[in-house]
């Protein structure tokens, strides 16, 4: 799909924001919008490494397979990239990727291109470091509370982590529009389906919260670390 009638915007995006106007028409060469739908695969592992990518709309799943178990490392949301292992000189996928939601719209560019202007624009090089590091320090996060957290803590920090990142004020309230699946959650979390489901319901059974297919409304979404006790 051509991507001229979007990426003409690049600019706008914070990451994007510190290159010169050679530079960006210089990446919108490279630049090719996709769309997905839900669960379709982005790429896979083992595949050549020759893309990065950027959330537009909608949500990625990076994830690895283990003992035929997928195991969800993290979830880019819109406005953020992925697949960017390639810039610290992975040549092969050692993830997956694909689409959370329907109609997910992924920019994608060519990795040699980020590399020259990461050579060229040293403000370009820091933020896309800076990325990289605050994707390290999710992962890391992530291991901790597998290894030091039982599960109930473990969702209700995805639950505020979500709120947090996502949400919406509606008065002393907090809305989040999803549409990730019980399961879904499970697999980001490192839990099941079954223990998300008993979470959810005894937070809406105590008016921590509400939840419907789409939608998370948090009645106090300081107080939710709260209930892990």
């Amino acid at each position: 799909m051509n991507a001229r009638n979007s990426v003409f915007q690049l600019e706008k995006m914070p990451l994007f924001a510190v290159l010169k106007p050679e530079e960006l028409s210089f990446l919108k060469k490279s630049a090719r919008i996709f769309r997905y739908k839900r669960n379709a695969e982005i790429y896979l592992i083992g595949q050549r490494a020759l893309k990065v990518f950027y959330v537009l709309k909608g949500a990625v799943k990076i994830g690895v397979q283990n003992d035929k178990k997928d195991v969800v490392k993290y979830v880019v949301q819109a406005g953020n990239l992925f697949g960017e292992s390639c810039l610290m000189g992975d040549w092969y996928r050692r993830d997956y990727a694909s689409a959370m939601l329907n109609d997910t719209e992924v920019l994608e560019f060519d990795v040699s291109a980020l590399l020259y202007l990461m050579r060229h624009n040293f403000a370009f090089a820091q933020s896309l470091l800076h990325l990289l590091g605050e994707r390290l320090r999710q992962t890391e996060t992530q291991l901790e509370n597998v290894v030091l957290k039982d599960s109930r803590s473990r969702i209700l920090e995805f639950l505020h982590q979500m709120g947090t990142e996502q949400g919406q004020a509606v008065g002393a309230e907090t809305l989040v529009r999803h549409n990730l699946t019980h399961q879904d959650i499970a697999d980001i979390t490192g839990t099941s389906r079954q223990m998300v489901t008993a979470v959810l319901n005894q937070l809406k059974r105590s008016n921590v919260l509400y939840f419907s297919r789409k939608r998370i409304l948090f009645r106090d979404l300081d107080a939710l670390p709260l209930c892990a006790g």
